[in-house]
């Protein structure tokens, strides 16, 4: 496997840590100072590295993930100064690039919240609210911005297959999902509208609003408490947590998580605390029945979505938790048989991979980066090249034919008869 991070200083470093290999013991037995010469020649194998981009606070990375552009697999990067790139995981190339009008211009200091791609588009989102879809092949740079979803927003994220499904949360903006194909559709029956001129039949009874258009699911706020003061709202991060898109997880600043159920009710079917500090991340779990979670203590577990309850918790942090991500990521259609491995980036510097299999949630790698971290993301088809282990009988061959090959070859004499 093959590890990508992204930093506040602009780079895309990668890491690819070796396998656990069990040494096996030879049956033949060594004089102890063979069993040192021996140590001495095998190293231990040592992760590979690399970095892609030069170090500049402006090209911070705030969103990593993956795409697929002309049916290449790349590394989609969304920075600080508004620039979204596909780039290429081999070499680092970037093979295209859109700028973002509403992030890093002085006048509209906001943020990306959220990326994915669409039918051929890209879907972005900002903590000012504004919602681009922009095709892939288009000729201009810049996103093409469809709609306005209001200010304070946190959080924007795609549903995994029905890639028209988003959800969006923020300060005092409760959950919402919406369908991205409607508001294109209305926008552009909108421009339409304006290029036909005042000919065309625009009477008030066929006007739409477009307040609401596009979506499918406005949650409503938990009732009040026993002072009867409504509950504050501020949502930091989500997961769709099954394949019709009826289940989302939500984390909140104010150390809550909460499931809701579309097809039940508009309020949360699970409301509970988790800890005493706001969970930051939210991923998922092993399974779509588990959700990973970080808040910005340095905490780092896993929660039952059912019932709420905490099933596990990975120690070691000594900084908040940036990302998490489990490898393999779970599918929709079928269940990750192998065991489950958790990656996480933090504030400390570090990248760590835990293990699952064991209730002691063991690190099995780390590596300290230099850079504080934001965001991780795996390619699952990389292979360390492991160097081939040669076994004492074959070492034993390669000496005596080696040995053989050193000797002379002697010509046959004749003897003199007399």
């Amino acid at each position: 496997m093959k590890f990508f991070t992204g930093d506040e200083s602009g780079l895309i470093k990668w890491i690819s840590f070796p396998p656990k290999v069990e040494e096996k013991r030879n049956k033949r037995r060594k004089t102890e100072e063979e069993d040192d010469e021996n140590k001495k020649k095998k190293e231990p194998l040592q992760p590979l590295m690399g970095a892609f981009g030069k170090v500049d606070k402006e090209n911070a990375v705030q969103k990593l993930l993956w795409a697929t552009l002309d049916d290449e697999k790349l590394l989609l990067v969304a920075r600080r100064n508004g620039k979204i790139q596909f780039m290429c995981p081999e070499t680092g190339e970037v093979k295209r690039e859109f700028q973002n009008e509403y992030v890093g211009s002085e006048e509209k200091q906001g943020h990306f919240i959220g990326i994915f791609i669409h039918e051929k588009h890209l879907c972005v989102c900002t903590s000012t609210g504004d919602l681009s879809y922009t095709p892939l092949n288009s000729r201009k740079p810049e996103t093409k911005t469809i709609t306005n979803l209001g200010p304070d927003l946190e959080i924007m994220r795609g549903h995994p297959t029905q890639t028209h499904i988003f959800a969006i949360g923020g300060k005092e903006r409760d959950l919402c999902i919406y369908d991205i194909t409607a508001i294109a559709k209305s926008k552009k029956e909108q421009e339409d509208i304006n290029a036909a001129g005042p000919n065309k039949n625009t009477s008030l009874h066929k006007k739409k609003s477009n307040k609401n258009v596009g979506l499918i699911f406005q949650a409503k706020n938990v009732q009040n408490d026993f002072l009867d003061l409504q509950q504050p709202v501020w949502i930091h991060d989500l997961q769709f947590m099954n394949k019709e898109a009826t289940r989302v997880a939500v984390a909140t600043h104010h150390h809550q998580f909460r499931l809701y159920n579309t097809k039940e009710a508009r309020r949360p079917t699970v409301n509970v605390e988790v800890g005493k500090h706001p969970i930051k991340v939210l991923s998922i779990g092993s399974d779509f029945n588990h959700v990973l979670f970080a808040d910005t203590m340095s905490t780092v577990g896993m929660l039952d979505i059912r019932t709420g309850k905490r099933s596990a918790q990975f120690k070691g942090f000594s900084g908040a938790a940036t990302d998490l991500l489990a490898v393999p990521q779970p599918t929709f259609d079928e269940q990750v048989k192998e065991p489950i491995l958790v990656a996480s980036t933090s504030l400390d510097r570090f990248l760590r991979v835990h293990e699952t299999s064991t209730v002691y949630r063991n690190i099995l790698d780390k590596a300290y980066l230099k850079q504080r971290l934001t965001c991780v993301v795996v390619d699952e088809a990389f292979e360390y090249p492991v160097p081939k282990v040669k076994t004492a009988e074959e070492e034993e061959a390669e000496e005596e034919e080696a040995l053989w090959k050193a000797m002379e070859l002697t010509k046959d004499r004749k003897r003199k008869h007399t």
